[in-house]
């Protein structure tokens, strides 16, 4: 089905009218031609996003030619793509180029594993990316940042617990949970940026999606895609699929506007650890495709509920 920037409508109200026309596009690979998936359309100022279907086809209201913010096209494996609305009209394709990652052919040897960042998982009780009453969560990835002895090291499992039932939204508590939430989303494994200490080039080579997380806990064993740490700290990041299989709402009360108001969310809710570090190690990307420290939950959220297996 096609992808439809349903809340872009109510953004642009006041610059189109319901005769105007929508204006589709296609995602496409640069030099195959082929539709790529899974593409996040983010844009800016509207402060809104939203994930392609897998024909890579998005559409946007309203006569570009007048719109003055700028639209950022970015999935795995390409090159992010940041262009101006006015620059659209009159297209119907967007060109991707394939981001060059050198792969790890040779044959992997080490003796020694370590588990990063562990918790009790049962003493769980605070999640992120959920709206609240005070905050909205507009960030496309969130990003935990782990700490290896030594450069060279290998990644071979990442563990992360999330809110697996959904609440009640008659009741607003934790004894209100009422159904599974089945969701998919990516991780994105990164290097550190010398410049800001945050997240900075992928080290991985092809998309790393986990669609199957029926319960509170995945376990994504990373072994196949050889992914080698080059420095002694390195991120990885859960990416949200803001796509209509992940969409659901939450009911929050707004004392500014003294009532109850209905949210769009995105599935999933990652855990934030229950243990309290000496730092802070959790980074979020905005909407403009920033990297910032997460300091939401300070000063006890100091980690997301992600455990780090790496073999030396």
């Amino acid at each position: 089905m096609k992808k439809i920037f349903t809340l872009i409508a109510c953004t642009v109200t006041l610059l189109v009218n319901a005769q105007q026309k929508f204006n589709t596009f296609h995602i496409v690979d640069s030099l195959s031609g082929k539709p790529v998936a899974s593409t996040t359309i983010t844009i800016i100022r509207a402060n809104l996003s939203i994930t392609t279907e897998k024909d890579g086809i998005f559409m946007i209201p309203g006569d570009l030619s007048v719109m003055r913010d700028t639209v950022i096209l970015n999935t795995q494996t390409y090159k992010p793509l940041k262009i101006p609305l006015h620059k659209l009209n009159g297209m119907d394709t967007i060109r991707l180029a394939r981001d060059i990652i050198e792969a790890h052919t040779e044959k992997l040897k080490f003796k020694d594993d370590t588990l990063l960042n562990d918790y009790p998982k049962q003493d769980i009780v605070h999640y992120a990316g959920i709206n609240t009453e005070i905050s909205t969560f507009d960030y496309l990835q969130l990003a935990q940042q782990f700490y290896v002895a030594k450069p060279g090291t290998f990644l071979k499992e990442i563990t992360l617990n999330r809110l697996a039932f959904g609440l009640d939204v008659s009741d607003h508590t934790w004894t209100g949970l009422v159904h599974l939430d089945v969701t998919k989303f990516r991780l994105r494994i990164y290097d550190v940026d010398p410049l800001t200490n945050g997240p900075g080039r992928d080290l991985c080579n092809k998309v790393i999606e986990e669609s199957k997380s029926a319960g509170s806990q995945a376990s994504i064993n990373l072994k196949k895609y050889k992914i080698i740490l080059p420095h002694t700290s390195f991120f990885v990041a859960v990416e949200w699929l803001r796509d209509y299989y992940n969409a659901g709402f939450s009911h929050n009360y707004i004392p500014a506007l003294k009532k109850e108001v209905k949210q769009l969310n995105y599935r999933p809710a990652i855990g934030i650890s229950p243990i309290t570090g000496n730092k802070l190690n959790i980074w979020a990307l905005n909407f403009k495709h920033e990297w910032q420290p997460f300091t939401y939950f300070m000063p006890f959220g100091t980690d997301l509920a992600m455990k780090a297996n790496i073999e030396y």
